[in-house]
């Protein structure tokens, strides 16, 4: 029973990899709520490194039932690590350091974490341990065919480099997104387009706005590191403004279709930074 258990499991988790599956669904996000120790990159040194993470939410976080693999993987800092045990009273999790093929490091408190349940059924090269959804040793072929449903997890995460991933809805291909070094104006692929709002969410580095409204809140996207910072650019496709009534520090507008703006998060200020104001 339990043989057959495993193989159906692993077949759905197949399928869903292959695109028959249900919607795409988002990694989770969290932070560090304190300083996880760790010895530095390289450093040759065998300092004594936490086994217990304190986080700011534990929710959605899973142990396993039963000894083997973990059933949650956490990505802090280009470091994995393999949940065993879960306190939610305590919010901390006990974790297998430098897991899939990763290194043991020091992290501050406040550092950004990935959070990843579903695993794909692909197995990793690095102890053969199961590649859970969203979290993988490698990047897809730039640019190469994808599908938003066939993608049971967004954004793909390349846990040796820290280099984010997100199928495009307007291309059908992979497109650089957050902390990637190829997400650059000269290799710039648009990950889909968002009707403005009140408050709407970038959906990666560079895309488009549609409609009309005037937005007052851009809403930090998951896999954006809020403690370094950073910026999207978008690309209006109708002409919306822009207001300080939210998370944005200064108001404006786009004036002209086709005419892309940029905004930058200020870490200190906690807004978003306009390039320009009209």
């Amino acid at each position: 029973m339990k043989t057959l258990t495993r193989a159906v499991l692993t077949l759905v988790a197949i399928l869903g990899f292959c695109g028959i599956s249900q919607a795409q669904v988002a990694l989770t996000q969290t932070t560090t709520a304190s300083a996880v120790s760790g010895p530095a990159y390289y450093s040759g040194t065998s300092v004594q490194i936490d086994q217990v993470v304190f986080l700011a939410s534990v929710t959605g976080i899973s142990a396993p039932s039963l000894p083997g693999s973990p059933v949650s993987v956490i990505y802090v800092g280009r470091e994995a690590m393999g949940v065993f045990t879960v306190n939610t009273n305590l919010k901390s999790v006990g974790v297998f350091r430098g897991y899939l093929g990763t290194q043991a490091a020091p992290h501050p408190s406040g550092d950004m974490v990935l959070i990843s349940n579903n695993y794909s059924g692909v197995t990793s090269a690095f102890g053969g341990n199961p590649v859970p959804s969203g979290f993988f040793t490698s990047d897809p072929s730039y640019a190469a065919t994808c599908t938003p449903s066939g993608t049971p997890t967004t954004p793909w995460v390349n846990v040796l480099t820290g280099a984010q991933w997100t199928c495009s809805a307007l291309t059908s291909t992979w497109a650089p997104s957050w902390d990637n070094p190829l997400s650059t104006p000269s290799s710039w692929i648009q990950t889909g387009t968002v009707a403005s709002g009140t408050t709407i969410t970038p959906s990666g580095p560079y895309f488009n706005i549609s409609g009309t409204t005037a937005i007052a809140t851009f809403t930090l996207p998951i896999g954006f590191n809020s403690s370094e910072g950073g910026c999207f650019t978008a690309n209006p496709t109708g002409i919306w403004t822009w207001t300080a009534a939210g998370n944005i520090a200064t108001a404006g507008t786009v004036t002209a279709a086709t005419t892309p703006v940029t905004f930058c998060w200020n870490v200190a200020s906690l807004k978003w930074i306009p390039s320009r104001l009209s």
